[in-house]
C-alpha cells in the first residue's frame, strides 16, 4: 500500500543548483566499454505514475526512477499525494515537463538529499558490464531512514 500523508512543506529555501544530477550527463567517464543510460519515455514513465497502488517512477533532473519502495509504507515524508501534486501541471518544478529537482526549484531539499541523489547519479552514469549489455545497470540510492529509489535511465527527449 502507497502512503498518501499529505503532510509535507514545499520550499525553495534548501535550493543548490550545483547539486543538480542533470549536469553530470556531459562529464560522465569513459570505461572500457562505454553503455547508454535506458531511454524512458513519458508514456511508460505515466504508466507508473503510483495511483494505480503498483509503482510510482518518477524523474529527478532528467534521470528516471523507480520510487515505488520509497513511497510504500511511509516511506516519502509527504506522502504520495504530496509527490503527485507537485507536478499537477505537467511541468515540474522547474517548468519544463517532468522537471522536479532535489536541488532546484519550489521543491529543492535539503542539501544532502541533492547531494546523496548526485552521488548516485554519478554510480550510475559510471557503470560498466562485463557481459553483453549495452545499457547502464539500475543503481540504488538510499535516503535512511525513509527508504530508496532506483535509478532506471534518462527521460526520453
Amino acid at each position: 500500500m502507497l502512503n498518501t500523508n499529505p503532510g509535507a512543506v514545499v520550499s525553495s529555501d534548501h535550493a543548490d543548483p550545483s547539486l543538480s544530477a542533470d549536469l553530470l550527463i556531459s562529464s560522465a567517464p569513459t570505461k572500457k566499454k562505454k553503455l547508454a543510460p535506458r531511454l524512458v519515455s513519458a508514456d511508460e514513465i505515466k504508466q507508473h505514475n503510483g495511483r494505480n497502488g503498483e509503482s510510482f517512477w518518477a524523474v529527478v533532473d532528467g534521470f528516471v526512477v523507480d520510487a515505488t519502495e520509497f513511497v510504500a509504507d511511509g516511506g516519502h515524508p509527504g506522502g504520495l499525494k504530496k509527490l503527485l501534486s507537485t507536478d499537477a501541471a505537467g511541468t515540474g518544478a522547474t517548468g519544463k515537463p517532468f522537471g522536479f529537482s532535489f536541488s532546484r526549484g519550489r521543491n529543492a531539499h535539503f542539501p544532502q538529499t541533492g547531494q546523496r541523489f548526485q552521488e548516485g547519479a554519478k554510480r550510475f552514469l559510471s557503470g560498466v558490464s562485463d557481459s553483453e549489455a549495452v545499457l547502464l545497470p539500475p543503481v540504488e540510492v538510499a535516503f535512511p531512514p525513509y527508504g530508496k529509489i532506483v535509478i532506471l535511465g534518462r527521460v526520453e527527449a
